[in-house]
């Protein structure tokens, strides 16, 4: 078992890099998006400077949502004989859920859903919009998918630190 001190500065460092990540995706979304599209930010954030991402904007914070929550979820749990690539498998699969949901042939269905199950509450509103107004893109598959891999080489690395830390 790596040293205990050890262990704390590697979910330190899992923390710092996933905070630095998800500062960066909220960077595009106060800067590159429309402040009516970010339900989460008010208006008032909106920094309007135009892109600075360009490109890059557009699929990013599909990228940084599941490599940051990989790593929150993994320097959450107890520390073990393996990395948690569990944590990016259930983040990536939560990621491929939201943009499925988005795809025209099931965004419709999923709303009323919503609406049936959960009744009209202003988090039904929001995830039903979301889904409605939403655009199913393959490059978001594409980028949840480097996000969760790229967590999981994160996650690979630290492991192997903490076991050269073990002898």
């Amino acid at each position: 078992m790596p040293a205990p001190r050890f262990q704390w500065a590697a979910r330190v460092l899992l923390v710092a890099i996933g905070s630095f990540a998800l500062g960066l995706g909220t960077l595009v979304y106060v800067t590159d998006r429309d402040p009516v599209h970010a339900v989460l930010f008010p208006e008032i954030l909106a920094l309007h400077t135009g892109p600075i991402f360009g490109v890059l904007g557009s699929w990013l914070p599909s990228f940084i949502h599941p490599f940051a929550f990989s790593l929150f979820t993994a320097a959450a749990q107890r520390p073990s004989a393996s990395p948690a690539y569990g944590a990016c498998a259930a983040w990536w699969v939560v990621n491929i859920a939201f943009e499925a949901g988005q795809h025209a042939q099931i965004s419709g269905r999923l709303a009323e859903f919503l609406q049936l199950v959960f009744g009209d509450s202003w988090l039904t509103r929001a995830l039903s919009n979301y889904f409605l107004r939403g655009s199913f893109d393959v490059a978001h598959i594409v980028a949840v998918t480097a996000g969760a891999l790229a967590a999981a080489v994160v996650l690979h690395l630290a492991h192997h630190l903490e076991a050269r830390h073990a002898h």
